[in-house]
């Protein structure tokens, strides 16, 4: 048996076997500078079985259904002042497909790899639906993925999101 205390993963290192075991992780600030940890560092917290982002920077497992009907594990950002995404994230066992960018658009690399590690194209993939396993305290966790959404005019303040695919 794991022992969850002892416990410590760099973000993008997560698997699927990780979020099975421990649904809610929380960033490891307070242990930041320690030897072999940064800001990337997460640790499980199974004493949890709903989150308060008050209370801490969480992620929450969460599972996908793509348009075709298959379906992926992952995990979301709950987020007090989300704005426009709680930042759906899928994990594969070679990588993690981010579906947000921020005040970036994706570029043509970048999604190709997102559907390689996928092995699905846009018009299967999109819509996504997705519904965290663990509830959050006034934040919602389920949603639809339209594409890889960035913000279109960051520099203005405005939350208009654009999708790419």
């Amino acid at each position: 048996m794991v022992d969850p205390i002892a416990v410590r993963k760099q973000l993008y290192d997560l698997r699927t076997s990780d979020l099975e075991k421990f649904p809610v992780w929380e960033q490891a600030l307070d242990e930041e500078g320690w030897p072999g940890q940064d800001e990337e560092t997460v640790k499980p917290r199974p004493d949890l079985t709903e989150v308060d982002p008050g209370e801490g920077m969480f992620i929450v497992r969460a599972t996908f259904i793509a348009r075709d009907g298959s379906r992926f594990d992952g995990y979301v950002w709950p987020q007090l002042d989300s704005g426009v995404s709680v930042q759906p994230t899928l994990v594969t066992e070679d990588g993690h497909v981010n579906f947000w960018y921020g005040s970036f658009v994706p570029n043509a690399e970048q999604l190709q790899k997102h559907y390689a590690l996928l092995g699905k194209a846009a018009d299967a993939l999109f819509p996504i639906r997705y519904q965290a396993v663990v509830p959050a305290r006034g934040v919602a966790l389920d949603g639809e993925i339209l594409g890889f959404s960035y913000l279109t005019d960051w520099q203005s303040g405005s939350n208009d999101v654009g999708h790419r695919t």
